[in-house]
């Protein structure tokens, strides 16, 4: 009788001590497992793709009154975090930055992985002309220099009454006529200006968009008149004298228009000539 009784105990002691020893672990463990939840808070952003040179905010939210705020980066040669989050790129690479957020006695880390790369030193649109139908839409791409670059052109309308531009690059033909489309960079030019480069944008009916596409593949005597007096000359029909409701006679009267200003026929024979000179040789 009185073996068993110390037998039990003995085990029941047993089940004590063990439990005594693993109390510490099981708590350390579920501290660690909360420090790992986010608590409710939210970066602003979980990654980011820097230009070098360039930065941006970070922010954490909801952020409470008593909550301390602590950023940091796993390589400030690559970019680093000022005290208020702001992140600078400072060298082509990878790191991440950490927001620790301490309130009372609960400890929240979140992380933004940041990519630094090159900027771009060149910017050309792929289409120097472009012809959408009212309350249509096309994208103008941009062939950026080098081709590793990770900046984004900056997309602007000159009138977006008459075209607006998505900042991915998307045009849409809001009224009759024509504006230019900008695609810009931050790199500069001799005269410190930044380098850009653009597209022509003319707003015309879904029916008459086809037959503007088909004049100018018909009509290669146009490369013959410089850009800037052509496009002039355009400006000048489509936001003064085009009339949509006359889809029969457009072509013609736009090819009369542009004949009396730079005389189409002669610029055919100039071509023409060209051409054979070319063939000839």
């Amino acid at each position: 009788m009185k073996n068993k009784l110390l037998s039990k105990c003995l085990i029941t002691f047993g089940f004590l001590l063990l439990f005594t020893l693993l109390l510490p672990f099981t708590s350390a463990k579920a501290s660690s497992i909360d420090n790992e939840k986010d608590n409710g808070y939210r970066l602003n952003l979980k990654s980011i793709t820097l230009v070098k040179g360039k930065s941006r905010a970070l922010k954490v939210y909801p952020l409470g009154e008593n909550a301390k705020l602590l950023f940091k980066s796993d390589d400030a040669e690559i970019a680093s975090v000022s005290d208020d989050g702001t992140i600078t790129a400072s060298k082509v690479g990878n790191t991440i930055v950490t927001a620790t957020i301490k309130d009372g006695a609960t400890v929240t880390n979140l992380t933004c992985e940041v990519t630094v790369g090159l900027p771009a030193f060149s910017v050309k649109v792929t289409k120097s002309r472009m012809v959408i139908g009212l309350d249509k839409s096309d994208f103008l791409n941009v062939i950026l220099k080098p081709s590793n670059t990770v900046e984004d052109a900056r997309y602007s309308s000159n009138d977006s009454s008459i075209a607006s531009v998505s900042t991915g690059g998307r045009i849409t033909g809001k009224k009759y006529g024509l504006t230019y489309v900008f695609a810009e960079i931050d790199a500069t030019d001799s005269d410190g200006t930044r380098k850009f480069s653009r597209c022509t944008v003319i707003v015309i009916t879904p029916e008459d968009a086809p037959l503007l596409e088909t004049y100018f593949n018909d009509h290669p005597e146009l490369d013959y008149i410089p850009v800037d007096d052509l496009t002039k000359a355009l400006d000048e029909y489509f936001n003064t004298k085009y009339d949509p409701t006359s889809s029969a006679s457009f072509i013609s009267n736009l090819n009369r228009f542009l004949d009396d200003k730079f005389k189409l026929a002669d610029l055919r024979d100039k071509r023409n000539a060209d051409l054979a000179k070319t063939q000839s040789n």
